[in-house]
């Protein structure tokens, strides 16, 4: 992987270059991404998503798909 790129986990990622977005209005939108070098771990992502925005991580949860409402949870310390 490369230094100081977009990158996402590989598993986040859905068929067809797809992410889920935690969006503006409090609900979650699918973006075409772009990407590049790619591994199990991490995805390169060269467009389509910006530093900083969060993507969908726990795509086997039920009802996570575009438009549903989101809740962004956090990782507690040390985990």
């Amino acid at each position: 992987m490369r230094d100081d790129v977009v990158r996402v986990p590989t598993s986040a990622l859905l068929e067809g270059g797809r992410v889920l977005v935690a969006g503006a209005e409090g609900k979650l939108e699918e973006r075409k991404v772009k990407t590049g070098l790619a591994n199990w771990e991490y995805t390169e992502v060269t467009e389509g998503l910006k530093a900083g925005e969060k993507v969908v991580t726990s795509l086997e949860r039920v009802g996570v798909k575009a438009d549903a409402p989101y809740v962004i949870e956090t990782k507690p310390a040390g985990k």
